[in-house]
């Protein structure tokens, strides 16, 4: 297997063996879990019922209380989702994004995602078979703000879904209405998917707004939002 960047980064800093030296290529922390979920994880292990296969689409709490998450940050009516047909858990956000590529797309099929992005995305595009094209992210004093122009230049007849990621990594971008109103015209013209990795979407500071694709028009039927809580 070919090793990625974020692999050759940590390899390097565990052969300096500094403890000085600040991890920051996988999201790593030396912050023990809160006490709770500690207790909580402690007596899962001693519960039978905690230790067998679960149910394929998730524990029903577990769901209703996902798509309440989403409802709730997404500022949406208490009710909006049925977690009974639209909500499945699956083993991390990562996996999920992943379960999501697998089941809309075909092989050849386009994504478009933001440049830069994190690279697990990029991969994951690839691993389902379709081929990711690219809208820039351009450093501005501002922020980083989206290439307008290169959002049509991405989009083609084979273009099947946007995978986008807001706050996005590696460059905390949050992009604004206007940007927003931009790629969901583009998703909707195209008749493709929006995945939106919401992962970091509590990790704004300030007066940000924490807008949604699925808060514009033709959006709500398109969008597949997958986050970690």
């Amino acid at each position: 297997m070919t090793p990625i960047g974020v692999e050759r980064m940590g390899d390097q800093a565990d052969t300096l063996g500094d403890r000085d030296v600040l991890r920051l290529e996988n999201l790593d922390t030396d912050l023990l879990p809160p006490e709770a979920a500690l207790r909580t994880t402690e007596r899962a292990v001693r519960d039978d019922d905690a230790n067998s296969y679960l149910p394929f689409l998730g524990h029903d709490r577990l769901r209703a209380a996902a798509t309440a998450l989403v409802e709730r940050n997404g500022h949406l009516d208490v009710g909006h989702y049925d977690w009974r047909r639209q909500c499945f858990i699956s083993a991390g956000g990562l996996s999920g994004i992943l379960n999501t590529l697998l089941a809309l797309l075909e092989p050849g099929d386009e994504v478009v995602l933001t440049s830069p992005t994190y690279v697990g995305l990029i991969n994951r595009v690839r691993l389902a078979g379709a081929v990711p094209r690219f809208v820039r992210l351009v450093p501005t004093a501002g922020g980083w703000r989206l290439d307008r122009d290169s959002v049509a230049t991405a989009v083609s007849e084979r273009t099947r879904a946007f995978l986008m990621m807001c706050p996005s990594m590696p460059t905390g971008a949050v992009l604004n209405r206007e940007e927003w109103e931009l790629i969901c015209e583009h998703c909707v013209a195209s008749n493709s998917w929006m995945i939106h990795d919401s992962a970091m979407e509590r990790i704004v500071f300030g007066d940000v707004p924490r807008l949604q694709p699925l808060h514009f028009p033709g959006m709500a039927e398109r969008t597949v939002s997958v986050g970690a809580a």
